[in-house]
């Protein structure tokens, strides 16, 4: 009996993904629980295993796009026929459920606008500027079809071809997964949006001494910079919610949950866990999370929704004093964090060494006005410097 080999859903709000490789050649015997292939969306690339035995037949070839329970392929008894059923079509870009508008549109957009990924990936192919694209789809999302409509409204833009090198070549490294998400995402965001940072430092002297405390008080496990920035971050966004906020085409969208992304770096890039209500959390508990999400990240097993639905990120980048850290839209901030360096300095009246941690916040010009940054910043500022209840 032929066993059909469909496209997984790794996540609540995956609607669809690309056969990035496949491990196995046609024809190949597969067993049960092998690494049959590749799936790739906007936020994780998945190894998938065979759940049954048998020959492989592939239906849909590496870098296609499909939809989630489509079918790219079969496991064959030896001497089976296929089915002469092929892939399933694709699905008509379907109405976005209100409830998770906004976590398609963190995963979806290029060149500012909200789009489908068969959409970016023909416009990356033919060469056209999805900025200059109206969107027929829910919430003006731009569709497919949309892309050809523009394709026969005029010849599309030959992209430009790379110069070539004229120096010895160690090796290439292929932009593709996680590392072209990456460079995608981070033009787009610096290509639609109007992003400026500020640059501050908190003294975090009372802060690094109340964290050797709790070691020695509650018997807590480690405690990272990076969950202490978490928490502090969450207590400042309830004073100042509108940098916990989506910018979606013509709307600011302040949200009701404060859902702090955080980024960890892999060897192939950086990927972005979400600690979701970290300001309902106590500081021990998203420790224990932010720790369970890095060892998620590092073994790659992280699922889509351990990455959807931040509404600010933070990214900690302890071997520098500071940096300017790239907006993740739909996101209309960020927070950079540098090391922490002693130095000496005026204090009560006299001179002694304190601690001090680098911060830079980058906010998008479009939500959010310099002088509300600033006092987000300030207000984030006093947080780390003095503790107090939130710390614990």
């Amino acid at each position: 009996m032929a066993h059909p080999i469909l496209m997984p859903q790794l996540g609540m709000i995956m609607t669809e993904g690309t056969v990035a490789k496949w491990f196995k050649e046609p024809g190949a015997p597969v067993a049960k629980g092998e690494v049959l292939f590749e799936v790739s969306t906007d936020k994780i690339t998945s190894d998938v295993e065979a759940t049954e035995s048998g020959l492989l037949h592939v239906v849909t070839p590496e870098d296609a796009i499909v939809p989630v329970g489509g079918l790219i392929g079969y496991l064959l008894a030896p001497g089976e026929a296929a089915p002469a059923a092929q892939a399933a079509p694709r699905a008509p870009d379907a109405p976005i459920p209100a409830q998770v508008d906004a976590d398609i549109h963190a995963i979806d957009r290029e060149g500012g606008a909200p789009s489908s990924p068969a959409a970016r990936k023909l416009a990356r192919e033919r060469g056209i500027d999805l900025t200059q694209v109206a969107g027929s789809g829910p919430g003006g999302r731009i569709v497919e079809t949309d892309v050809l409509r523009a394709l026969e409204a005029g010849p599309a833009a030959a992209p430009a071809a790379p110069a070539p090198s004229l120096l010895p070549v160690r090796s290439v490294v292929p932009l593709t997964g996680i590392r072209r998400t990456i460079a995608e995402r981070m033009t787009q965001s610096l290509a639609s949006g109007a992003q400026f940072t500020l640059h501050s430092e908190a003294d975090v002297t009372e802060l690094l001494q109340r964290r050797q405390l709790l070691f020695k008080e509650q018997g807590a496990g480690r405690i990272s910079y990076t969950a202490l920035v978490i928490k502090a971050v969450a207590e400042a966004l309830k004073r100042h919610p509108r940098l916990n906020a989506h910018l979606a085409g013509n709307e600011i969208r302040l949200l009701e949950p404060v859902n702090i992304g955080f980024a960890a770096a892999l060897e192939e890039g950086l990927v972005v866990p979400v600690i979701a209500n970290a300001d309902q959390k106590p500081l021990t508990a998203i420790a224990v999370e932010v720790e369970a999400l890095a060892e998620k990240a590092t073994s790659g097993t992280l699922a889509l929704d351990d990455m959807t639905g931040a509404t600010f990120t933070v990214s900690v980048l302890g071997l520098v004093d500071g940096f300017t850290p790239i907006i993740n839209p739909p996101e209309v901030a960020i927070l950079g964090v540098g090391r922490v360096r002693e130095r000496p300095a005026a204090y009560q009246g006299g001179i002694t060494v304190r601690s001090f941690l680098a911060l830079s916040l980058t906010v998008d010009h479009r939500a959010v006005d310099g002088e509300p940054a600033a006092r987000f910043l300030r207000r984030l500022e006093q947080t780390l410097t003095s503790p107090g209840g939130w710390m614990k």
